[in-house]
């Protein structure tokens, strides 16, 4: 019996996302192995983290990094380098931000903010927050002498209407502005680890550990200038500051850095392929079972380099039933339902191999052949 039997929990098959209420990514073998050893023995965690952040700024080819607990994590200790720098007295006084000359970080206006509003983490940190109407002009224009920063949210669904990073960034280091851009879910391509900072300018960026690098769920990694990454690592845990709950323990450095070291190892090219036989093979199995319209995307929801399969359920049906009915199998299946603001029509649904095994494959299009079936 394992865990989850003896605990009573079903597993099930991820043919969606790498969402955090599914548990992110699976871990490979290797990363696991690490997790184990580590756990087997004690370790001065100062030095765990100099060597696992060394290893990450250089895989990724960015002057410094850190390692916390996940994205989300990121954002506040970016925040809390934007206000204080590597200042203990001023870190030590957060969220207080009453005696700091710069208290105010900026963030555009879009229709993300009530999308996904995971800006307001930047607010744990005691900065206060100013939106600015959705213009790079307007942007530009609302840098003063009490701006800590600017935070951008890359992706497709939370550029739309807003001027992309590929833009707004430049403008911004040119003006002087420091800059933050949280890419949590913005892998692949792998190139993305240092493209926001390295060719774009951004003073740091911010990656989920737990999504498509495939390392524990409870890690993040933020990259860019090192006097900024040193005042996000004073910030955290263990010191006593506003980052003292984003704590990685010495198994998750350990995981972390492991599955980075595959991500960036595995070619891109056979990862794309494999995903898109699996696809393949998904829609011609949907096509022989049930009267539904099926398409291969080239990209992901947030414009990564991801394929996708959206299929289109007969009239009557919607994505949501298709679902909930797939997920109250014996064998559970998670599929991929799009939320209102991307657009879509009701009865359509997506499909992800990134978590597949090919031996989930038929159970998935079993799922949703069966609820089409249903009268």
């Amino acid at each position: 019996m394992n865990f989850y039997e003896e605990i009573g929990v079903k597993p099930l098959i991820n043919a969606s996302e790498t969402y955090t209420k599914l548990g992110g990514s699976l871990l490979h073998p290797r990363a696991l192995e690490a997790m184990r050893q580590a756990g087997e023995r004690f370790v001065d965690m100062e030095q765990l983290m100099d060597a696992v952040c060394a290893r990450a700024a250089r895989w990724t080819r960015n002057a410094a990094a850190f390692v916390t607990s996940g994205a989300a994590g990121g954002l506040v200790l970016s925040a809390a380098a934007l206000l204080c720098g590597p200042d203990e007295a001023a870190l030590d006084r957060l969220p207080d931000t009453s005696a700091l000359e710069r208290d105010e970080i900026l963030i555009f206006d879009g229709a993300y903010r009530e999308r996904i509003p995971y800006w307001r983490l930047v607010g744990l940190s005691g900065a206060k927050l100013v939106a600015v109407a959705p213009s790079l002009g307007a942007m530009l224009g609302a840098i003063n002498e009490r701006t800590a920063g600017v935070f951008l949210f890359a992706g497709s669904l939370y550029e739309e209407d807003l001027p992309a990073c590929e833009r707004a960034v430049p403008a911004l280091k040119r003006a002087g502005a420091r800059v933050v851009v949280d890419a949590a879910a913005q892998l692949p391509p792998a190139s993305n680890l240092w493209r926001y900072t390295q060719e774009l300018g951004a003073d740091l960026c911010v990656f989920s550990g737990g999504k498509h690098i495939k390392g524990p769920q409870p890690t993040g990694l933020i990259v860019g200038d090192a006097r900024l990454i040193r005042a996000c690592r004073m910030a955290a845990c263990p010191n006593a500051r506003v980052g003292r709950p984003f704590k990685t323990g010495k198994e998750e450095l350990a995981g972390f850095i492991t599955a980075l070291e595959i991500f960036l190892a595995e070619s891109e090219h056979e990862r794309y392929a494999r995903q898109l036989e699996m696809l393949a093979r998904l829609g011609s199995m949907l096509r022989e079972g049930a009267p539904v319209g099926v398409e291969i995307k080239k990209t992901g929801r947030l414009g990564t380099e991801q394929p996708l399969l959206y299929v289109t359920l007969p009239a009557g049906k919607t994505g949501a039933a298709c679902n909930a009915f797939a997920r109250a199998l014996p064998q559970p299946v998670d599929l991929g339902v799009f939320p209102p603001e991307f657009g879509f029509p009701e009865n359509m649904i997506f499909l992800n191999a990134y978590n597949l095994e090919p031996g989930e494959i038929p159970a998935v299009a079993e799922a949703v052949c069966a609820y089409v079936a249903l009268r």
